[in-house]
C-alpha cells in the first residue's frame, strides 16, 4: 500500500447522476449559475448545486445540473435550500421525459426529516473545548444584581 500526502484526482465517477437521485428526498442548495460551459455537445449553461440525500445520508458537492427544467427551477434559488424530490415530467413526442423537481415541503414527514437533519447538522462536528487556561475568573463584587440572580437560578455561585 502506497502512502501519499496528496489526494488522488477524481474522475467524476463519484458524483451521482440525476437518475441516481430520482425519488430521493433531497436538500438541494444551488451554489452558482454557470454560463458558457464547454461540453461534447457544445457550449451550454448549468447550475452548480450541493445535494444532501436524506434517504441515503450522502452529501455531494459541485454537482452540475444541465437539465433545462432543473436549471430553471433552481437558478433563482442560489444560496437557498430547496427541499424536493427529483421526478420525471411528461415527455413530448419523440423526446425523453424531462427531470423535474417535486416540492417536498407540503409532506409533513419529509419536512420533519429535513428539519431534523438541519437541526442536527451542527452536532456532526463536536465543539472544541476551550483550553483550561482560557477560563476567566470574575470577581463576584463586579457582577450586577441581575447577573447574580440569574446565577442563583442556575444553581451557580460566583467565586
Amino acid at each position: 500500500m502506497r502512502m501519499s500526502n496528496f489526494a488522488e484526482l477524481s474522475t467524476g465517477g463519484d458524483q451521482p447522476k440525476v437518475a441516481d437521485l430520482a425519488n430521493q428526498l433531497l436538500i438541494i442548495t444551488p451554489v452558482e449559475y454557470k454560463t458558457g460551459i464547454q461540453t461534447v455537445h457544445g457550449e451550454t449553461d448549468a447550475i452548480e448545486v450541493r445535494v444532501t440525500n436524506l434517504d441515503t445520508n450522502e452529501e455531494h458537492e459541485n454537482i452540475l445540473f444541465f437539465n433545462v427544467a432543473l436549471k430553471n427551477a433552481l437558478k433563482n434559488k442560489v444560496g437557498q435550500r430547496v427541499l424536493a424530490r427529483i421526478g420525471q415530467g411528461t415527455a413530448k413526442p419523440g423526446k425523453s421525459a424531462p427531470w423535474i423537481l417535486i416540492d417536498a415541503t407540503s409532506n409533513p414527514a419529509d419536512l420533519a426529516k429535513a428539519n431534523a437533519y438541519i437541526g442536527n447538522a451542527g452536532a456532526k462536528q463536536p465543539a472544541v473545548p476551550a483550553p483550561a487556561e482560557a477560563k476567566q475568573v470574575v470577581d463576584a463584587n463586579s457582577l450586577t444584581p441581575e447577573v447574580l440572580a440569574l446565577l442563583a437560578q442556575l444553581g451557580q455561585q460566583p467565586k
